[in-house]
């Protein structure tokens, strides 16, 4: 027991290490600073009032105030929190280490939706570099477009399957424009969460799950979000998860 705890700790104390450090910048400092002190002092539980109590908007991309979070949660075994932190850290500074220990912390708790796999390691690299990407490719889109416009001007021939490469190109160029809008994640947080077969309370109950499962929003429906769960479009009320 004592060797898992030292295990976990070494990989907490690795990973803040690799993550860049960035400043706060809310208007509680002094709220965070007497956190950061209770937490040196191993005062864990008032550690996590303050902390959770200045996870606002301003904190939520603060990757030092969710590593933390994520630990302190940990070491309550609330481990819908930690996966959760966890998953917004993701977001920000994507990691073989950081999806690894996510993937064996809902492998032993029987949660799904937090697989290791690389399309979901490409949809978090894409939503963290997603401003760049387009940019990009619209800078080869644009070349490519100049050097048919010049074959053109010069009566060069332009041969079909440039045509037709530049077709795929700008359906490609449009689906990666909107990955993020499509593509949205969430966290069960009640344990009685009912999955329904149509936006509605009097609808047939397709499954009775627990919290902490990790869910891919494919749309909403007035107070309701439409996810998917074993390869099946279920709804569930928004108040029953946490958006990533």
């Amino acid at each position: 027991m004592q060797a898992l705890i030292n295990k976990n700790l070494i990989f907490w104390i690795l990973l803040g290490s690799i993550l860049p450090k960035c400043e706060v910048f809310s208007a509680s400092k002094n709220e965070l600073k007497r956190a950061d002190s209770l937490f040196a002092m191993a005062k864990y539980s008032e550690a996590t009032v303050l902390y959770k109590k200045n996870f606002g908007n301003g904190e939520k991309n603060n990757q030092s105030l969710l590593l933390k979070l994520a630990f302190l949660a940990e070491k309550t075994n609330d481990y819908t929190d930690c996966l959760y932190y966890l998953s917004k850290l993701a977001l920000i500074s994507p990691s073989r280490k950081l999806f690894e220990k996510m993937d064996k912390l809902a492998s032993e708790q029987n949660l799904k939706g937090y697989e290791f796999d690389d399309y979901n390691y490409f949809i978090i690299f894409y939503r963290r570099y997603g401003d760049y990407i387009p940019i990009l490719l619209l800078t080869l889109g644009a070349y490519i477009v100049l050097i048919m416009v010049m074959k053109v001007r010069r009566k060069e021939p332009i041969l079909k399957i440039h045509k037709i490469s530049i077709i795929f190109y700008l359906v490609a160029l449009l689906g990666l424009l909107n990955i993020p809008s499509l593509y949205k994640t969430c966290v069960i947080v009640n344990s009685n969460t009912f999955l329904r077969d149509e936006p509605s309370s009097a609808s047939l109950v397709v499954e009775k799950v627990g919290k902490g499962h990790k869910l891919t929003i494919v749309g909403s429906v007035d107070h309701w979000d439409r996810v998917i769960w074993n390869n099946r479009i279920v709804y569930v009320r928004k108040s029953d998860l946490w958006n990533i």
